[in-house]
């Protein structure tokens, strides 16, 4: 279907900035706004009205401190071996996060990297062995601690416990029952199940939390190409429908909570509204839908018609820009975390939610 955008002021400024003739953009400062405590980056630009506000980049201990090492604190860590500035990831794909932690899957380094945001601490997952992992995409996360990860290389979908012990792994290569060819994304349903994207065979699986297979879902892609040929993440709503963002077509589907179609947007494009290559979809606390495009190193915001209401974000390596971004996640306060993968970090921006 064609994309029905917004008639907003600001909008005139993001066709601008996105035409590919663009090529200095990379290198301009993101939008702020001066208010009498700070400089925020916000989007859209002054004067309208604010809906999203750069918070900060996680990419290595000093970010993750959230100040400077005192000399003192340099001479120790110099000594120890240590160095804050060392990147916590190589490439860092998809992200959740669960309590005060956060877990992103890094596919250039074949760990999971967990994140305790409270404790200002680092620890991995499935870094070695024959239960480590090979080639990590999405990651999911349960309130008991357990950990969930599609991982591509091996074609299997991984739980580990806690303290990082494997509790259980899913049949390799196959594209029947609980066996995989190229698992993609995965998400919690409110059942306390997983919903996991066969991306091999364009079919969407679902799994208890025990991993073992309940059903196949939307399972008429597999003989209709063009109705899921490519699906990637995914993303459980509270009601338990779903949504699937398809790179190939450059599409997000929406189907209810049993996999019949809802309906869906997007086709590919190189302007606001339309899609390069999708990546991670979320919803915010109103009911948008979040869709990251790797291609244009933005994120877009539609409604559930796919009418574009706001972007936010650009190219580049500074605050409040991306380049190549993967996953995405939205916790209940709003709180948006996003996989700035060729940046080796990640980048937390706040939806601004409004009477």
């Amino acid at each position: 279907m064609n994309i029905r955008t917004a008639s907003l002021g600001f909008f005139l400024a993001a066709i601008a900035a996105a035409q590919p003739a663009a090529a200095a953009e990379a290198a301009k400062a993101p939008a702020v706004s001066t208010a009498a405590a700070a400089i925020q980056v916000v989007f859209p630009n002054p004067p309208d009205k604010p809906r999203v506000r750069f918070v900060r980049s996680i990419k290595n201990m000093r970010d993750l401190k959230g100040r400077k090492e005192t000399f003192f604190e340099k001479i120790l860590s110099f000594l120890a071996g240590g160095d804050v500035t060392q990147p916590f990831f190589v490439s860092a794909y998809g992200v959740y996060r669960q309590g005060g932690k956060l877990y992103v899957s890094d596919t250039g380094a074949q760990r999971l990297t967990v994140i305790d945001l409270d404790k200002a601490k680092i620890d991995f997952i499935g870094e070695t062995g024959e239960n480590g992992l090979r080639s990590p995409v999405g990651v999911a996360a349960g309130p008991d601690g357990a950990v969930y990860v599609t991982d591509s290389g091996d074609h299997s979908v991984k739980a580990y416990s806690a303290d990082k012990n494997l509790l259980w792994k899913t049949d390799v290569l196959g594209d029947a029952g609980g066996k995989f060819n190229r698992p993609a994304g995965i998400s919690p349903t409110p059942d306390g199940d997983l919903l996991v994207a066969d991306n091999g065979n364009r079919r969407l699986v679902l799994l208890s939390k025990e991993g073992k297979f309940v059903k196949e879902l939307c399972v008429h892609a597999k003989n209709e190409y063009y109705a899921l040929p490519n699906p990637s993440s995914i993303w459980v709503d509270r009601d338990g429908s779903f949504l699937v963002t398809d790179p190939l077509v450059g599409r997000v589907h929406i189907f209810t909570s049993t996999g019949g179609a809802l309906g869906g947007f997007g086709e590919t494009g190189d302007s606001p509204g339309y899609m390069a290559r999708p990546r991670g979809a979320a919803v915010d606390s109103d009911g948008n839908i979040h869709v990251v495009d790797a291609v244009f190193s933005r994120v877009q915001i539609f409604n559930r018609e796919g009418q574009l209401l706001l972007w936010y974000a650009m190219p580049g390596s500074r605050e409040a820009q991306l380049v190549l971004p993967a996953g995405i996640f939205i916790d209940q306060d709003d709180m948006i975390y996003i996989a700035d993968s060729k940046n080796q970090r990640i980048q937390v921006f706040q939806y601004i939610k409004y009477p």
